[in-house]
């Protein structure tokens, strides 16, 4: 089959930022299968272009590894207004790229992922002109998220207007693919076929980690701490963050223990205060780092972490990247969140939930400096990640519904 994504934030492992289309890519190439990506080359995470340009060009085009890139040129951005420029480029832009790409080649399956909608739109629109079938990803939940962690009314005119845009492209997909367990019922409730709902959660190549790769910046970094209990990911109201910082208060009288937070985002200079407000020296903040250097980061801290704040957004389920690159890694997660959250995530063998900073202080005493704990927890981690999160399994899950569509001939006319 040969595949079009619309992402207007993929990216590969050399930058930072989430690498889910490209592993699915490099998994489907495997099954002898092509894959295109039409993404944006500013690069969302590090804030800076990443691609060169001819003059005048508004695309161009790469290989990476068999995966065919369309790097759509958007303007640079720092604020809201230039933001919203940016997802302008990229939706026009790449609607013409696209176009023009129709004249060489006909996709049989046209992918359209959110976070944006304009993404998912572009794609139905360049599925109907193929007369192809159409796969809506609904990464993120639009707009229930801002409505869920209160960053609009349920009645807002943008609200309704996402709701509408939302339902629209439900109806217009052939297939829906959602990455929370739970989130079939949420789309389900939008009065949509539950048959046309598909399952398919963030994963991980676990080859990367059977063959990391050592680097001198990062070993220095995390090498100079006896035992790391470390964070990697955005650094964001959602992702919830304070309680760690809060147990490192609690624990900064043990200075074997330190705490290293790696990433970015609209939060992390709140923290950084928030550290420096209570004098820690047993908290570093890092800058992000490319996800091909994450698996060897990993591999040299102790016990990781992760946090989830109390919100209704979470009854439909979670699928962190970082959680399974803990995994992965055989890393022990330490979750702050409570368990009408988590379910039974936190009955897996590796996972530790706290629901205060104080319990969460007393588990890492208990588990950091236990060598066995974390060798059976971590090998009990590898093997469930490798049972239901490895690419090349969700890869396959997809591959199904896409080969049952094209083969019953299925069109977006």
């Amino acid at each position: 089959m040969n595949i079009w994504v619309f992402n207007h934030y993929a990216t590969t492992p050399s930058n930072v930022g989430g690498t889910r289309h490209y592993d699915l890519a490099s998994a489907l190439l495997k099954e002898g299968h092509r894959v295109t990506i039409f993404a944006s080359s500013f690069n969302h995470f590090e804030k800076r272009e990443t691609r060169a340009y001819d003059q005048g060009a508004s695309f161009c085009k790469e290989t990476i590894n068999g995966i065919d890139f369309i790097w759509i040129k958007t303007a640079n951005y720092h604020g809201t207004v230039k933001r919203l420029h940016n997802i302008l480029n990229y939706t026009f832009r790449g609607y013409r790229a696209a176009k023009k790409e129709l004249m060489a080649t006909i996709p049989d399956i046209v992918i359209g992922s959110s976070v944006h909608p304009l993404a998912a739109y572009i794609a139905y629109r360049i599925a109907k002109r193929a007369k192809k079938p159409f796969y809506f990803e609904e990464r993120d939940l639009w707009p229930q998220t801002f409505v869920d962690f209160g960053k609009l009314s349920r009645n807002n005119p943008i609200a309704r207007l996402l709701y509408f845009f939302e339902r629209h492209l439900y109806l217009q997909a052939t297939k829906i693919i959602v990455l929370f367990d739970k989130a079939i019922d949420y789309v389900v409730s939008r009065n949509i076929d539950r048959n046309k709902v598909i399952h398919i959660p963030n994963g991980v190549v676990l080859d990367n980690y059977n063959t990391m790769v050592a680097d001198t910046v990062v070993a220095q970094a995390i090498q100079s701490y006896p035992y790391t209990v470390i964070y990697t990911g955005s650094h964001g109201i959602a992702n919830h963050l304070e309680p760690l910082i809060e147990t490192a208060k609690l624990l900064r009288d043990h200075t074997d223990i330190h705490f290293l937070l790696v990433g970015d985002g609209l939060e992390k200079n709140n923290l950084i205060r928030l550290a420096q407000g209570y004098q820690l020296q047993n908290v570093t903040f890092l800058h992000p780092i490319p996800k091909e250097k994450i698996p060897y980061l990993l591999s040299l801290a102790d016990l990781s972490f992760i946090s989830m704040k109390k919100s209704p957004l979470y009854q439909w389920g979670f699928s962190m990247n970082k959680l399974y690159d803990y995994m992965a890694s055989g890393l022990p997660i330490m979750m702050h969140a409570s368990k009408e959250i988590v379910g039974d995530f936190s009955d897996i063998d590796g996972v530790t939930l706290a629901e205060t900073p104080a319990q969460l202080a007393q588990q890492i005493l208990q588990r950091i400096y236990d060598d066995d704990y974390k060798l059976n927890a971590g090998n009990s981690l590898k093997d469930y990640v490798e049972k239901n999160y490895s690419w090349e399994k969700l890869a396959l899950r997809l591959e199904s519904h896409m080969q049952a569509d094209c083969n019953q001939g299925v069109t977006h006319a």
